[in-house]
């Protein structure tokens, strides 16, 4: 009698233990894995919308030094011709 309760409890403990042991924090680290994901999306987003005038204003400082050589290579050409 002893021991089937001794064997029963020994059972439930190892039971208990297995349970908890496998029951991790599977949805914690998801969640966070969908939380740092956002995170980077709305990071890069951000960065992109940061970057994209500045990029168009040095497209428009090239172009603009760009027009300017062209003037003066216009002006060098007809004092020679002069």
């Amino acid at each position: 009698m002893i021991k089937s309760i001794l064997h029963v409890t020994m059972v439930l403990i190892m039971a208990a233990i297995l349970l908890l042991a496998c029951s991790g924090n599977t949805d914690d680290d998801s969640e966070k894995g969908a939380i740092r994901q956002m995170t980077d999306q709305v990071a890069d987003e951000m960065v992109h919308k940061m970057r994209s005038p500045i990029d168009k204003a040095r497209a428009a400082r090239d172009q603009g030094e760009e027009h300017i050589d062209e003037l003066e290579d216009a002006v060098e050409d007809t004092e020679e011709t002069e």
